[in-house]
């Protein structure tokens, strides 16, 4: 089990990546962050109290919608919103 009380190895952490998209998501789409906003990976696990890796897979979820784009030395940037992906079933 890892700190959140989830079972250790790819199916816990898939559970917990999953927790930050299903909380980010939303709130990136609902105007919480809105475009430009810059998000910090060491703010978002601090956050979600989750590993540098868990806001990885997170973020690259939400690159492949075009919801944000991550850079190095700047963080992660919400994108416009017409240029989401909005089609996305996720």
């Amino acid at each position: 089990m890892d700190t959140q009380g989830a079972p250790a190895g790819p199916q816990g952490a898939r559970g917990l990546h999953e927790r930050v998209l299903s909380s980010l998501g939303p709130a990136i789409t609902a105007g919480e962050y809105p475009p430009g906003t810059i998000l910090r990976t060491d703010e978002l696990e601090r956050r979600f109290d989750v590993s540098r890796t868990v806001i990885r897979e997170a973020i690259r979820v939400l690159e492949s919608m075009h919801l944000v784009a991550s850079r190095r030395r700047v963080g992660v940037t919400v994108r416009p919103t017409e240029e989401w992906n909005v089609y996305d079933p996720q």
